[in-house]
């Protein structure tokens, strides 16, 4: 069954729909890919039955969003700790920790174990757990922010596809 406003089966606009809700989640849930999802999910809506001038310019501009959404949000989090003066290996040190929390513990290791090691990084830089704890409260204001950054990239996503199927 084919809708004729879009030529594309309604079921698979619905499909892309639940993408898109599933990534919106990710951006929140830190297991889900969030916006690589969004911008996949995109990605195949416009390539099928043969794209069309604007389905290709909706997914340039959701291609746009969930870089700066990405980007912002991969940054804001290291420079707030490096802000904080946390040196570089510090961050890699919490990247580790992520990547032990996100196989150790489901859902919330990742965030867990990035605290935990780059607390635990500047811990022993510092030799002083309260200002170890400060750079690390600064790199998780960084990663609030970049998830606000984040969640506002995927709700433009999703206007900017609801705009796309309608112009398409």
């Amino acid at each position: 069954m084919r809708d004729t406003i879009s030529g594309m089966s309604p079921w698979l606009e619905v499909a892309v729909a639940i993408a898109l809700a599933v990534g919106v989640v990710g951006l929140v849930v830190p297991v889900l890919p969030g916006l690589a999802l969004m911008w996949a999910a995109v990605g195949v809506w416009a390539l099928l039955d043969g794209g069309g001038a604007w389905r290709w310019a909706t997914f340039a501009i959701v291609t746009v969003l969930a870089i700066v959404g990405t980007v912002a949000a991969l940054t804001l989090s290291g420079r707030k700790a490096t802000d904080a003066g946390a040196p570089w290996w510090a961050l890699i040190l919490a990247v580790v920790g992520a990547v032990v929390g996100f196989v150790m513990i489901p859902l919330v290791g990742i965030v867990v174990g990035g605290v935990a090691g780059l607390w635990l990084a500047e811990l022993i830089r510092l030799r002083d757990p309260r200002t170890a704890w400060d750079t690390t409260w600064a790199a998780l204001q960084g990663y609030g922010l970049g998830t606000v950054v984040q969640m506002v990239a995927g709700i433009a996503i999703v206007l900017v596809w609801c705009v796309g199927v309608v112009l398409s």
